[in-house]
């Protein structure tokens, strides 16, 4: 049965909220405004990609600091829907993943319209590389499934699984190949780059589009709204 279209029109601003926040070095209070719900072409997503997003200046002692707030980014044009929630202490998160999943089931009915791909994340970076990965148009488990092959492939002593994550380099212009940046865990900072070429990762995706075995096999891989390597190298 074809998804029936909502005949509501799209939120047209993000979902900000002022608040009252301490400064973490000096302990000076401010009143910020905190962005909450971003949607796509807003000033907000440009901030976020910035990263400036909820990032307030103190007054008083000038420092920069973060107010890590859950975020959702929504895309009605597309049905996406992504979440940035806090990483739960103990690590376990299916009850969030299973949370997630039933709020966009809830969502479709609610809105009578196509479910939405939804995609659960623990931290900002991997929060913009969903919205990127996305508004390039690629399959962010294609992606995924292609940084465990780059985790394989490549020499320990250049890209190593407990050691470093990869994330998409939305800053590359160059078409001919996917970049991602090299980060270490333990620094949390970037150490180097590798990349994919394009055309590897388009002979990849039409050979999954073109085999209903594969695409169960990469369902199977990533059954839930948390879509991450890390799945697959823990």
């Amino acid at each position: 049965m074809p998804a029936r279209k909502s005949t509501k029109k799209a939120p047209t601003a993000t979902a900000t909220n002022v608040r009252s926040v301490a400064c973490p070095k000096c302990g000076t209070v401010l009143d910020t405004v905190v962005t909450t719900t971003l949607l796509p072409g807003s000033p907000d997503i440009k901030a976020l990609f910035a990263g400036t997003l909820n990032r307030p200046e103190c007054p008083h002692c000038g420092t920069l600091f973060l107010i890590d707030e859950p975020l959702v980014y929504r895309d009605t044009a597309s049905a996406f829907i992504a979440y940035q929630v806090a990483m739960p202490d103990d690590g376990d998160t299916s009850a969030i993943e299973q949370e997630i999943d039933c709020m966009a089931t809830d969502i479709s009915s609610r809105e009578e319209t196509e479910r939405p791909t939804v995609r659960a994340t623990f931290t900002r970076s991997d929060f913009i590389e969903k919205i990127a990965l996305r508004s390039a148009g690629y399959d962010d488990r294609l992606v995924e499934y292609a940084k465990f092959q780059l985790f394989k492939n490549i020499p320990e002593e250049q890209l190593n699984q407990n050691r470093h994550r990869l994330l998409f380099d939305f800053s590359n212009q160059d078409e001919d190949k996917i970049v991602f940046i090299v980060f270490d865990r333990e620094l949390n900072k970037p150490v180097s780059q590798v990349h994919l070429p394009s055309s590897d990762y388009l002979a990849l995706l039409d050979e999954f589009l073109n085999s209903p075995e594969l695409m169960l096999e990469l369902d199977a891989l990533f059954p839930s709204c948390y879509v991450s390597c890390d799945r697959l190298i823990g």
